[in-house]
């Protein structure tokens, strides 16, 4: 599951929450091709590796994302913490007997105008789990949405794309 950019309105919207001390969110991360999407105004702890950077209001969650293993497995467990994600990618991948795009999920706390707040894949085994939990992230007027990976891919992909044509 390789990071695939994000649509602006999906960065703002993670980032908002990230920074509201009533959201359960604690962190957002940012893969480095929306590096430049970070404002610099923001009261956070942000923290760059080659892997990404991380906005948090959490010295200790910026330390632990600093100090993380460079291992992929171990960075995405490390990841998986930090998020509050119930299943880190390496457990979704196992969970999914090695076939995540068919098996796997992606759940989605949606805000009122569609934007995501928190999105965190998981197998067939934790997508109970991983939905109850990202219920919590749910703003008012918003919803819980699940889909297949290359759906949120391709919804991805297809809000950026209307992006660049916009402007």
């Amino acid at each position: 599951m390789t990071p695939i950019p994000e649509p602006a309105g999906d960065i703002r919207t993670q980032l908002a929450a990230a920074m509201d001390p009533a959201h359960p969110k604690q962190a957002c991360f940012v893969v480095p091709a929306d590096h430049g999407q970070i404002p610099y105004v923001l009261a956070a702890h942000i923290v760059t590796r080659d892997e990404g950077t991380l906005v948090t209001r959490d010295a200790g969650f910026a330390d632990f994302f600093a100090m993380a293993p460079g291992d992929a497995t171990e960075f995405d467990r490390t990841m998986a913490a930090i998020l509050g994600y119930p299943q880190s990618k390496p457990d979704v991948v196992a969970d999914c007997d090695g076939v995540p795009t068919a098996r796997a999920r992606a759940v989605q706390a949606l805000d009122a105008e569609g934007y995501v707040v928190t999105e965190a894949f998981c197998s067939p085994v934790g997508l109970q789990e991983t939905s109850a939990v990202l219920s919590r992230h749910v703003p008012p007027g918003g919803r819980l949405a699940v889909l297949t990976p290359i759906e949120a891919i391709g919804r991805r992909l297809l809000l950026r794309e209307a992006e660049n044509q916009n402007g």
